[in-house]
């Protein structure tokens, strides 16, 4: 396991000294990481199958979620909607339900499963959409100002929707949680006291921390540096309160990054968005965090290797990539004044990211080993799928020869 982390520190040094030139050959940071990651990780496959499935490794995966949940909720620019009702409500409460559906339905048939609860866990893992590994796709000018603020609004919340979700399907997989559960009512009857301590302990230390940090501001307490530290310290506090009371943590880190922001930037009218400067530590940790992800997602791959090649759930992640993500948005969006060009654009605009990893890695050690197979199959699949939106081009380049 040092090894293994010994390996991703370095890795994650290489990265940061290339950054710029990699992005010069379009290749970004994330590409970087899995094929670093599955270079030392055919070296280390031993470690790797002994140390996985480990409640420390677990535990590791699940700060860092916190993190970037924490992160994604105060992130979001220009209010709780950025002033895009309309695009977000389209992509999160039509698109997400049915991509939602429609892979459960997909599943069933593609993955050699009928179980419903493991399905619902396997769909958590491959439709979060993530823009922190290919941020210039909320750069191109091609697409309308709406539709790219829209789409980072869904980017920044749709990992807090699906928390909840997975954790509900993971208890009634009989994956977490005491004693066997097997009926959706049990399962509710231990999810929903989960969500309401983490909305009490989330919005709580969210809220007292953004207006601790409002006040030392002002009252000349504090500068910038405090402030840096803690918004790095909230969500680690969130999470493990929130574990400790038996609640939802990533419910809880969530809900702590929207109440901070809300409280930090209390009687502010001029302003939207925390300042960078006190974002910049809890940022850069995040961005770690990420990357060590990655390569611990091109490690794990170096496993699959060693598997029989298993078709139908390589197609299924191919299909969650594509069709699961192009068939609700077009859904959504009619009877909107959004170009057809601008529709398959933001259908394309569906890269994963980290909390698919993450989710992933948590229902692997969590399911019983059929499943739990199917879970890492998928898991690491997906990124080779999708690597070129990974990639540094324009979205709306690739999107004028789709629609053309």
């Amino acid at each position: 396991m040092l090894t293994l982390m010994v390996c991703s520190l370095v890795a994650v040094v290489f990265l940061a000294a290339t950054n710029r030139r990699l992005r010069r050959f379009h290749i970004s940071g994330a590409v970087a990481m899995v094929v670093m990651g599955i270079f030392v990780g055919l070296f280390l496959r031993e470690q790797i199958s002994e140390h996985l499935n480990t409640d420390i490794a677990e535990h590791l995966v699940e700060l860092i979620l916190a993190v970037l949940l924490f992160v994604d909720a105060t992130e979001v620019r220009g209010g709780f909607l950025a002033g895009r009702r309309s695009v977000v409500v389209r992509l999160l409460v039509l698109a997400l339900p049915i991509s939602l559906m429609g892979a459960v339905l997909l599943g069933a048939v593609m993955l050699g499963t009928t179980d419903y609860a493991v399905l619902l866990v396997i769909a958590c893992v491959v439709l979060p959409i993530d823009f922190a590994a290919s941020p210039e796709m909320l750069r191109d000018r091609k697409i309308s100002a709406s539709l790219r603020e829209g789409v980072a609004v869904e980017s920044g919340y749709n990992d807090g929707i699906f928390s909840p979700v997975f954790a509900f399907a993971l208890l009634l997989a009989g994956g977490a949680g005491p004693g066997k559960i097997s009926t959706p009512i049990e399962a509710l009857e231990n999810a929903v006291p989960a969500a309401i301590y983490a909305v009490v302990v989330g919005v709580g230390i969210g809220g007292v921390c953004g207006t601790i940090v409002l006040l030392a501001r002002h009252w000349g307490w504090s500068g910038v540096h405090g402030a840096r530290i803690v918004m790095l310290l909230v969500p680690f506090i969130t999470y493990e309160c929130a574990v400790h009371v038996e609640g939802n943590g990533f419910v809880a880190a969530f809900l702590a990054g929207i109440t901070y922001r809300m409280a930090r930037l209390r009687g502010n009218r001029e302003e939207h968005t925390i300042p960078a400067e006190e974002l910049s530590l809890v940022d850069d940790v995040s961005m770690i965090g990420s990357a060590f992800m990655w390569f611990i997602v091109g490690a794990v791959t170096a496993l699959i290797f060693a598997t029989p090649v298993q078709w139908g759930w390589i197609a299924y992640a191919f299909l969650a990539l594509t069709v699961l993500r192009l068939v609700p948005v077009m859904l959504a969006f009619i009877g909107s004044r959004v170009s057809l060009r601008e529709r398959v654009a933001v259908s394309y605009m569906g890269p994963r990211g980290t909390s698919s990893i993450v989710f992933g890695l948590l229902a692997f050690n969590a399911l019983n080993e059929d499943d739990a197979n199917i879970v890492l199959y998928v898991t690491v699949n997906w990124p080779g799928l999708s690597s070129d939106r990974f990639s540094c081009q324009p979205v709306g380049d690739r999107s004028d020869s789709v629609s053309a």
